[in-house]
């Protein structure tokens, strides 16, 4: 099972025992913002934490952060990652541990002072150990100590190039193999020696070929004796070195089977055996300490056993006579390594060239080592070099040298006994090479923000890598390998900001911040200066470094959002620098295939910010709901000349906006738009307090009087009582219809309208404009704002969040556009019909047109005009006339229609009517400075309209009005809704009223006849005012709502 399936599996095992524990009556609870039991909380639950609150059953509580912590720092090589991710992720075995060799192909290095991996202040033999490349390999395993080996190094490279033109480089090899140069005289004197020997004895010694294999050694026990030597103690080292060479591979060459075919060991057989105990006897018989004990003819009998034993092994096993593979390899590596100062282990000797030349023409031949262990060796060695002394030279030649590798040929050339060194043996040892190669390569790589501060360090060994990878055979790739190499340095680095972070930070949430902001500075770094460096093997470099930093950071921040109760300023801070850094990850991963999910962190904060907007709105809505209840309307400024509360309001709400805004998180939109409808609704719930502080517009309408006929009688009364000045008739029955009129001018709200001036009026007026002619700026900050957090989105939707925003305070904008026309309408209608009632209502035509014109009238309504123009914004003087003009028209349609027993007219009135209509005209044109000619002709349309009736003859509109009610019969009798009239003088209701106005007694007689209109008011008897707005006056001339603003 590989580590993801394990990590899946862990995961629902947690989840299946934390949702029976939940069955069985328990209770757990997940973080703030999290959906469920999320993955990233499964992966951090502590099992030791979690079992003491299992057993404790049902009814408790299991806090699932609290049994949280952070993942411990995975252990395992870079290599061995890769390798198990991409090649046997089913393979559960787990590898055995290689058996190290003493000191096997190691040196003790210096210090060199340009080497990166070399910590200056550490101790030298620790630095050592921790930087020089080793190979431990059980194959290498030779049961000898280096010196022997390098003993029978030199002996194999004197035998071979000991002439004299070669004096020179045999002394170099001699002090590169740390030989004494008494030492190596005693060799050269003893080989001389023993060829002497066996050539006068004639045997096989004499060959040059033979002095690379074992039979060599055996012949110098045979021949060689301690008169050779300066001393008997010399003697007994060589001999103790030549008997132990000649034990330990005589040993391990019986371990292999004579073929290929052949499924067993010589080492197992009798015959082994019984010669395997000779050779050690004779052996041991060679064993003499002490001169006094040497005996020559006791010796030359214990050499020739041994002789004659080791030949029988030799023959049985597979290499004869030829040194074992592991001795080949050890010899050809001690020797190669010769090719570099001791001194200076950057540079090589001064005949490096030369040595190699003898080692490749002479050496390697009687080895059997071919040009690919050459190289491969060779490579090595360099490769090494390079690591305890960090030049960077020596990098190139170890990449010529793997490449040379691959193209040489495998098969070792001809031993002197005809046998072929083992090309499986061969192979396997490059393979191991290279991986140990990109082993220590990848281990580096795996911290290189720590190793690397120089990108042509860093190319070099990767290019020694992959040519390395391609020696390596069924392994790791190199896009694999630094996958995982990406992802572990990073780790590394993350886990140094962690620790930085933690010591400069005195809260979660800074630390977070600070972190933030680290990653992204390793996220540049990346990007710019590791990535290039490393796209030429991994194209998806800084996607996956963009990915590990993702998944780093989330284990820091998820954790600490799901503790987040508050939005501070620590808290948003973090948030903003967490999602500007989530931000850059992403564009590294645009446009690649990823199963990376987002940490959603507006999501997880999502309640936050909505308890935060939920919050502000309702403490608006307590402080509007104050305001409200101390507002006494006076203007704070004289240029706006708009209520303190209007101000007040305008300025939170835009503060409240700024402070969701300065949050600078990228804000969804259902945030934004419960803000904004929130924000919307309170400044329409103050706009309808502010209409409500004034009333209803039919409050300042007075009822309308019942219609009479024409009487000339008690006409002629009421005209002579008003001229002389009495209050009222001398009779009971006047007194009573005096007081009924004055009764029909009373409204029941008279004295809440009379404290509503015109100045608190109108600052009612300046608020609610400044209120509109504010929401426009508000709704530009949220569309600012909304551009800059979105910047980057998708076209259409940032476009279609615009189309919406763009109108997110429009019911405001019509609740203060319609509040506006009425409170215009209002002030209009109380200037007319309560400030002005008794010249307007009471006065205006009373008796006779001619007596009480409407001149006094246009003065009052010309100063009531000039005091609201000097209490009004700029802009709203022109409303204000309109709704004045458009007031006094209704009033004077009123008044010819409905104005009472003692309003009587006839058709010469209207010319003087007419002139009065033009006077109005005049006095709202103001020679051009005032309210448009179309305007007031609009107006006044529909007083002109009534006046083409009362000019009709009485006569005339008898037929009219009768012509009307036939029209109705007809309609009633077909079962249709009657023809509506095309002009006023059709119209039955306006035709009643005019015959009513009419002083003709022709009109009086047919009212009587046809309607039983009473001549006078009853007393007591009172007619609704909705008989007059029900009329169909009002649907001519607009009502109340005819007045609208324009843009």
């Amino acid at each position: 099972m590989s580590s993801a399936e394990s990590a899946e599996a862990v995961r629902q095992l947690l989840k299946y025992v934390l949702q029976d524990f939940e069955a069985k009556g328990g209770k757990v609870v997940v973080p703030v913002g999290c959906n469920g039991l999320e993955d990233w909380l499964l992966d951090n639950v502590e099992v030791s934490k979690l079992m003491p609150l299992l057993k404790k059953g049902a009814g408790h509580e299991i806090n699932v952060l609290q049994i949280c912590s952070t993942k411990s720092t995975k252990t395992k090589t870079p290599k061995a990652k890769a390798q198990s991710k991409a090649y046997n992720p089913f393979d559960d075995s787990e590898v055995p541990t290689p058996v190290s060799v003493d000191e096997l192909m190691t040196r003790k290095p210096g210090k060199g002072a340009d080497n990166p991996f070399v910590d200056e202040t550490a101790d030298d033999a620790a630095t050592v150990n921790e930087n020089e490349p080793k190979l431990d390999l059980p194959q290498l395993q030779t049961g000898m100590e280096e010196h022997q080996l390098k003993e029978l190094a030199y002996t194999i490279f004197f035998g071979a190039c000991g002439k004299r033109s070669n004096a020179e480089h045999v002394q170099v090899m001699r002090a590169q193999l740390e030989m004494s140069e008494g030492r190596a005289l005693e060799v050269q004197r003893i080989l001389a020696t023993a060829l002497r020997r066996d050539q006068a004895t004639g045997s096989s010694l004499s060959p040059r070929s033979s002095l690379g294999t074992l039979e060599t050694q055996v012949k110098l026990l045979q021949f060689v004796r301690p008169q050779d030597f300066d001393n008997f103690r010399h003697f007994v080292r060589w001999r103790d070195t030549t008997a132990n060479i000649l034990l330990q591979i005589l040993q391990r060459a019986a371990q292999e089977p004579a073929s290929e075919d052949d499924k067993y060991t010589f080492e197992g057989t009798t015959a082994f055996k019984r010669s395997l105990a000779r050779l050690r006897g004779g052996l041991r018989r060679l064993n003499v300490r002490d001169p006094d004990e040497y005996d020559e003819q006791e010796y030359t009998e214990a050499a020739t056993a041994v002789f004659q034993s080791a030949q029988v092994i030799a023959t049985q096993s597979r290499t004869g006579w030829a040194y074992p593979w592991a001795v080949r390899i050890r010899l050809c590596d001690l020797m190669l390594r010769g090719m570099f100062d001791t001194l200076d282990e950057a540079s090589y000797v001064e005949s490096k060239d030369a040595l190699l030349q003898l080692l490749q023409n002479r050496v390697w031949p009687l080895l059997g080592v071919s040009k690919h262990i050459h190289n491969t060796i060779y490579a090595w060695i360099h490769f090494r070099q390079f690591a305890v002394t960090g030049d960077l030279q020596l990098l190139d030649t170890t990449k010529d040298l793997i490449h040379g590798a691959l193209s040489s040929p495998h098969a070792g050339r001809g031993l002197a006994n005809g046998e072929a060194l083992d090309q499986q043996a061969d192979d396997d040892f490059s393979s191991e090479v290279s991986a140990a190669i990109v082993d220590w390569i990848a281990k580096r790589m795996s911290d290189y923000h720590k190793n690397f501060h120089d990108t042509q360090l860093m190319q070099g060994l990767l290019e020694v890598m992959a040519s390395a990878e391609q020696v390596g055979g069924p392994s790791a790739e190199v896009s694999t390998l630094l996958a995982v190499c990406i992802r572990d340095s990073l780790e590394s680095a993350f886990q140094w900001h962690i620790e930085q972070t933690a010591k400069d930070a005195d809260s979660d949430a800074v630390r977070i911040c600070l972190l933030a902001k680290a990653t992204v500075n390793l996220l540049g770094i990346e990007v710019t200066t590791f990535s290039p460096a490393l796209t030429p093997y991994l194209p998806i470099a800084a996607d996956v470094a963009a990915k590990a930093l993702h998944e780093l950071f989330g284990s820091q921040l998820l954790p600490w959002l799901a503790t987040v109760e508050n939005l501070t300023d620590d808290n948003l801070e973090a948030v903003r620098q967490a999602d500007h850094l989530e931000g850059q990850l992403m564009d590294e991963m645009e446009d690649r295939e990823t199963d990376v999910s987002p940490w959603g962190i507006l999501n997880r904060l999502s309640p936050l910010l909505f308890a935060w907007v939920s919050n502000q709105l309702i403490m608006l809505n307590d402080w509007s709901g104050r305001i409200q209840g101390t507002e006494e309307w006076k203007p704070v400024t004289q240029q706006r000349g708009c209520a303190r509360s209007a101000v007040d309001i305008v300025k939170i709400a835009s503060e409240t906006i700024e402070g969701l805004f300065n949050m600078r998180l990228a804000l969804p939109v259902a945030l934004v738009r419960a803000l904004t409808e929130g924000l919307d609704e309170v400044l329409r719930k103050y706009v309808k307090f502010v209409t409500s502080t004034v009333g209803s517009i039919d409050a300042l309408v007075p009822a309308t009087p019942n219609l009479t006929r024409y009487k000339r009688e008690l006409a002629v009364k009421a005209e002579e009582a008003a001229v002389t000045g009495r209050n009222s008739p001398k009779s009971s029955k006047g007194r009573e219809a005096a007081a009924s009129d004055e009764q029909q001018l009373r409204t029941p709200d008279d004295g809440r309208i009379a404290a509503l001036t015109t100045l608190t009026l109108v600052t009612r007026i300046n608020s609610l404009l400044y209120i509109e002619e504010n929401l426009p700026a508000m709704e530009k900050i949220v569309q600012d704002r909304w551009e800059e957090d979105t910047e980057g989105v998708h076209v259409d939707l940032r476009q279609k969040s615009l189309d919406w925003l763009s109108e997110c305070f429009e019911a405001a904008h019509q609740s203060a556009r319609q509040a506006i026309d009425y409170m215009c309408n209002f002030i209009g209608m109380k200037t007319v019909f309560f400030d002005l009632r008794r010249p307007v209502l009471e006065e205006l035509y009373q008796h006779h047109v001619e007596g009480a014109r409407l001149h006094p009238v246009l003065v009052q309504l010309d100063a009531a005009l000039e005091d609201m123009v000097t209490a009004a914004s700029e802009s709203l003087p022109p409303y204000l006339a309109r709704s004045l003009l458009q007031a006094i028209t209704m009033a004077l349609q009123r008044i010819l229609l409905d104005g009472g027993p003692y309003r009587l007219y006839i058709p010469d009135d209207i010319e003087y009517i007419e002139q009065d209509l033009e006077q109005l005209k005049g006095l709202f044109l103001a020679d051009g400075q005032g309210l448009p000619a179309e305007d007031v002709d609009s107006l006044c349309a529909p007083v002109v309209d009534l006046l083409n009736v009362l000019q009709l003859e009485t006569g005339i509109l008898i037929k009219n009005f009768k012509d009307a009610k036939e029209e109705e019969k007809r309609a009633a009798k077909a079962g249709r809704s009657p023809t509506q009239p095309t002009s006023l003088v059709y119209d039955p209701d306006i035709l009643q009223r005019v015959l009513a106005h009419r002083a003709d007694r022709n009109a009086s007689k047919f009212l009587k006849k046809e309607l039983r209109l009473p001549k006078k008011l009853s007393t007591g008897t009172n007619m609704s005012s909705s008989t007059f707005s029900s009329g169909g006056l009002k649907g001519r001339s607009g009502g109340f709502g005819r007045f609208r603003r324009k843009a």
